[in-house]
């Protein structure tokens, strides 16, 4: 590859500039077809509902460009390391190894089926910008600093973390996507559920049981194995205050489907009391 990382910083310019043209235009799009849902700076940055039909189709193709940015960015990395210092380094190499199986994971699974394309500026944002060039900030740090003392113990520690996180992110998605498949299928059968007045099921059993979010919770850990061999360095930072993010976006969310099963979410929350961390939140 050719030296992409001095480009970096104006190619994320003008993915967040696209962004905002194309968060503008489903603005527009949206009240000009009659699905207006509130303020319009609201509605701007979060959108309609997920799944609405008023959706242009076409937007999942702004994951599927994101992700394959991201995984360039990677690889530009990896090329620009081995230009300068003749090899790549262990924290870089585990950078990459960890965020490239995700990423390939996520174009995999849409390829398979296309979900509800962003709903406003934020969710596009996320695709074009935040992804490809927030994603990688780990690895592009550790571009100047290849002599970084990680050791093998530390190393097989972060490497660990990720491989946890993994396990847990790939068996509650796994758990899930059978049970919303069929309920009765043997693999998820046997798992606690809590039955809502509309007719649905809960699933409140296996990695569902343990705590309300286990995907949250693997992808957590996961972008923690990513991003210590870093140190204490700004995309720790970052990691935290997207978790704090995405938290404030999960407690909408829970309000939402408080609002929408009513009893039933209050029992699934008896039966599983924490949200993220077992035993502590």
């Amino acid at each position: 590859l050719p030296p992409l990382c001095p480009l970096l910083p104006a190619l994320a310019a003008a993915a967040s500039s696209v962004a905002f043209g194309l968060g503008l235009v489903l603005l527009v799009r949206r009240r000009l077809r009659g699905g207006s849902n509130g303020h319009p700076v609201y509605e701007f940055f979060v959108g309609g509902e997920l799944g609405s039909p008023l959706e242009p189709p076409e937007s999942v193709h702004w994951e599927r460009v994101g992700l394959c940015a991201w995984l360039l960015v990677l690889a530009a990395a990896l090329g620009e390391q081995q230009r300068l210092w003749g090899s790549p380094s262990l924290p870089l190499t585990l950078v990459v190894a960890a965020q490239g199986v995700p990423v390939l994971r996520r174009l995999r699974e849409l390829s398979r089926n296309s979900p509800p394309g962003p709903g406003g500026f934020l969710r596009v944002f996320g695709a074009l910008a935040w992804g490809p060039f927030g994603g990688p900030l780990p690895a592009l740090l550790l571009l100047q600093r290849p002599q970084n003392g990680l050791g093998g113990a530390r190393g097989a520690a972060c490497g660990g973390l990720y491989a946890l996180g993994l396990w847990i992110f790939h068996g509650a998605t796994t758990q899930r996507s059978l049970f919303s498949r069929d309920p009765r299928d043997p693999r998820v059968a046997s798992l606690p559920t809590v039955p809502t007045a509309t007719g649905q099921v809960l699933l409140a059993g296996g990695w569902w049981g343990l705590v309300r979010r286990p995907d949250d919770l693997g992808e957590l850990l996961m972008a923690l194995g990513w991003t210590l061999p870093c140190g204490l360095s700004p995309p720790l930072l970052l990691l935290l205050v997207g978790a704090v993010l995405r938290e404030l976006q999960a407690v909408v969310g829970e309000r939402r489907l408080r609002r929408r099963f009513g009893g039933a979410w209050g029992g699934l929350c008896q039966r599983v009391p924490h949200r993220l961390l077992p035993l502590i939140y």
